[in-house]
C-alpha cells in the first residue's frame, strides 16, 4: 500500500493535506428539502397602530453550506448545482396594517432553498459526513402585535 492510499484509508475523504479529495470522496442522496427561513432578521420596522408598517430595502443575502466533514465550497457547489459562495443583492418591499392600540413589528428574513447531502468514501462506500447547502431566493415577512 502506498503512503497516500494508507492516509486515505485512515481519513477516507481527505488527501495527505487533510483537505477534501474527490479521488477518495463523493456525494450521495442530494435532496431538495424545501424552503427555509434564515435564523436572523435582516430588516425590521415597528410602530403603534393604527398605521401601516412598510419595509422597503435593498439587502445582500449569501448562499451557505455546512457539513460535518471538511469539504470545499467548489465540491459542494458541483453536487448541489449552484455556487454556494455567491451573494445576491435584492430589493424587498412589504407592508402590514397594525391594529388600533397595538404596537406592531414587521420583520424580513432571508428565504432559502435548502438541499441536504451525504458525503461517502469511494474506498469503503460508507457515509463519512453529511451537510446542507442553502440558495438565497427571497425574503419571508413575519409580523406581530402586542
Amino acid at each position: 500500500m502506498t503512503g497516500e492510499a494508507g492516509a486515505a484509508s485512515q481519513a477516507p475523504c481527505r488527501s495527505v493535506r487533510l483537505q477534501f479529495n474527490p479521488a477518495y470522496c463523493g456525494f450521495k442522496n442530494v435532496k431538495y428539502q424545501g424552503l427555509v427561513r434564515g435564523k436572523s432578521s435582516i430588516a425590521v420596522v415597528q410602530g403603534r397602530g393604527p398605521m401601516t408598517l412598510t419595509l422597503t430595502a435593498m439587502e445582500t443575502v449569501s448562499n451557505t453550506k455546512s457539513a460535518t466533514i471538511t469539504i470545499t465550497a467548489e465540491a459542494v457547489s458541483g453536487a448541489v448545482g449552484f455556487d454556494v459562495t455567491k451573494s445576491r443583492t435584492k430589493s424587498m418591499a412589504g407592508s402590514w396594517n397594525v391594529p388600533r392600540g397595538k404596537f406592531g413589528t414587521l420583520n424580513a428574513y432571508p428565504l432559502y432553498r435548502e438541499y441536504s447531502f451525504n458525503v461517502y468514501s469511494k474506498i469503503t462506500g460508507k457515509v463519512v459526513g453529511k451537510g446542507t447547502a442553502r440558495k438565497a431566493v427571497g425574503y419571508r415577512y413575519e409580523h406581530s402585535a402586542r
